[in-house]
Order: C-alpha cells, then sequence, then structure tokens
C-alpha cells in the first residue's frame, strides 16, 4: 500500500486553490483596472467607450485607438493608469 505523502496533498490543495482564485471570467480588463501595455501591435489594448482613463503616473502616456465600428480601445505607452467607470 502506498503511503500518503501530506506535502504533496497539501501542495495539490493550495494549487487548487490557487487556480480556482481567478473566477474563470473571460474579461479583457484588468482585475485591479489597470490599463494594460500596449504590447505588440497594440494587441492588449482592452475597449474603454462610456469610461474615464485616470493617470497615476504624471508623464503616464495612454494610446486610444478608434476602430471602424466607433470602439475605443486603450493602452499604456508609458507609466501607469487606471479605468473609471462615469455610470
Amino acid at each position: 500500500m502506498k503511503k500518503i505523502n501530506i506535502k504533496q496533498i497539501a501542495f495539490t490543495i493550495v494549487m487548487g486553490l490557487f487556480l480556482s482564485a481567478c473566477g474563470g471570467s473571460s474579461s479583457n480588463t484588468p482585475a485591479d483596472n489597470m490599463v494594460p501595455e500596449c504590447g505588440v501591435d497594440n494587441a492588449n489594448a482592452i475597449p474603454v467607450l462610456g469610461k474615464t482613463i485616470e493617470k497615476i503616473e504624471d508623464g503616464a502616456e495612454v494610446r486610444i485607438l478608434h476602430t471602424p465600428d466607433s470602439t475605443k480601445l486603450a493602452c499604456m505607452i508609458k507609466g501607469q493608469a487606471r479605468i473609471v467607470d462615469i455610470n
């Protein structure tokens, strides 16, 4: 009969709790409402229509993109900013 390894069981439980904390949401908005860095070809830009962007750092630069379907996307060039709902 195999011995039960307490460390392996504890590790499995902790990892299960850690991974389940994500919530399974597929939202593109970061959990803390921070504007993400732009990434390659602005791939990380997120929708911001109807929201306000508040700079956290002096000198922060936000890129705003306007798509043909009137969607507004935002991403950070440098510094930090957060998204604030105005509704």
